[in-house]
């Protein structure tokens, strides 16, 4: 009112027209005004900027152990009309995704990378314990928003298994102990059981509850995963028939979305004891699929065609873009690289300028997913 000349755009406009810019202008844009980062960094932002892209792409890892910080490649390669991008990391390194960020645990320390907005965090491990199992997970509180890490140290005696769990606030930097599952935990490569769930966590009230499956056994090969934003099983059967089943689950009730014959289709008889891991699937209904040696895998429902996309491709998860923002400060510095040569692959990145990146989440609606 005091100047005519000027425009004033209400903020809930500011944000449509946010949503409908690609990244890069909006990672300029939170640089501008301190209201316009205000908004950009919003909780509610944030999670519509995810749920409003329409493109699909695969984020895979770019494997390179010069220890350079984990960075996105300037370049997306095609394999097949899969469009992949790639994360330049160790792919020794297990990675776990949740709305577009990284999450790499190492030996000593966890990694929490958004490859877009390039804010890596590093934060100390916590006591490790010799002679246990690590199961690893990681993904974000649905009421608060806050992403959280969760490490479960398994070990087993007599017939059954022992757990102690702990808690890492990605916001605050600090670890706490939990409570561990009330539930009698079985050690799943020593039995044959014939009643199995999944264990899961409930990020924000921080209980255990179990998710029964619809599967009469389990094997090494079966895998869990979130494809389409659902709890889904994959599931390898070798006997009578060489297929791959794959159970999601809705609101209440569990649905086989594939069945799919895989001998004769062009999958590598040599590979038949391996395990499947489903990735995306694309508007019209198809499934890409990976293993566990890296190999790629589309199949076509329409003509029940199996095609091999790639077989030297270490998928991470769908591709994502997210401004969700990272605590200041780290618990721990990155340290410098254990060499003092140079990247071939960063050198010729850096020719390009900076890099952005995305990726997505092995966590159904805040809760994490354990298979035992």
């Amino acid at each position: 009112m005091n100047n005519p000349s000027s425009i004033y755009i209400v903020d809930d406009l500011l944000e449509e027209i946010f949503l409908r810019l690609p990244l890069k202008p909006i990672l300029k844009s939170k640089t501008l005004s301190k209201r316009w980062r205000s908004i950009l960094e919003s909780k509610n932002f944030v999670g519509r900027r995810v749920s409003f892209q329409k493109s699909r792409k695969i984020l895979a890892a770019y494997n390179c152990d010069c220890g350079a910080q984990p960075r996105l490649l300037p370049e997306s390669r095609f394999k097949g009309d899969e469009e992949i991008v790639y994360l330049h990391c160790d792919t020794k390194r297990p990675s776990m995704t949740c709305d577009g960020l990284v999450c790499i645990p190492e030996q000593d320390w966890i990694n929490v990378l958004n490859p877009w907005t390039k804010q890596l965090r590093r934060f100390c491990f916590g006591a490790w314990s010799s002679g246990y199992s690590r199961v690893m997970g990681f993904g974000s509180d649905e009421v608060t928003g806050s992403y959280k890490v969760v490490k479960m140290e398994i070990w087993s005696y007599s017939d059954h298994c022992g757990v102690e769990c702990s808690v890492l606030d990605v916001e605050t930097g600090e670890w706490w102990i939990m409570s561990p599952p009330s539930y009698k935990l079985f050690c799943p490569l020593s039995h044959n059981l014939s009643r199995i769930s999944i264990l899961a966590l409930d990020l924000h009230k921080e209980t255990f509850h179990n998710v029964p499956v619809p599967l009469t056994r389990v094997t090494q090969e079966t895998q869990i995963a979130n494809l389409e934003n659902r709890l889904t099983i994959a599931v390898t059967y070798t006997n009578p028939e060489w297929k791959l089943d794959i159970w999601s689950k809705g609101s209440s009730i569990w649905n086989k979305t594939y069945s799919i014959s895989l001998a004769g289709k062009g999958v590598p008889w040599e590979i038949q004891s391996e395990g499947f891991t489903p990735v995306s699937v694309s508007k019209q209904g198809n499934l890409v699929f990976t293993d566990n040696h890296k190999r790629l895998f589309k199949y076509y429902p329409r003509t029940d065609e199996i095609r091999c996309l790639s077989l030297d491709t270490c998928v991470i998860s769908p591709f994502l873009e997210t401004l969700a923002p990272l605590p200041l400060k780290s618990t721990l510095p990155f340290p410098h690289p254990r060499r003092t040569s140079k990247c071939r692959v960063l050198s010729k990145q850096d020719e390009f300028g900076v890099v952005e990146l995305l990726i997505t989440t092995l966590v159904v609606l805040g809760i994490v997913l354990f298979p035992f």
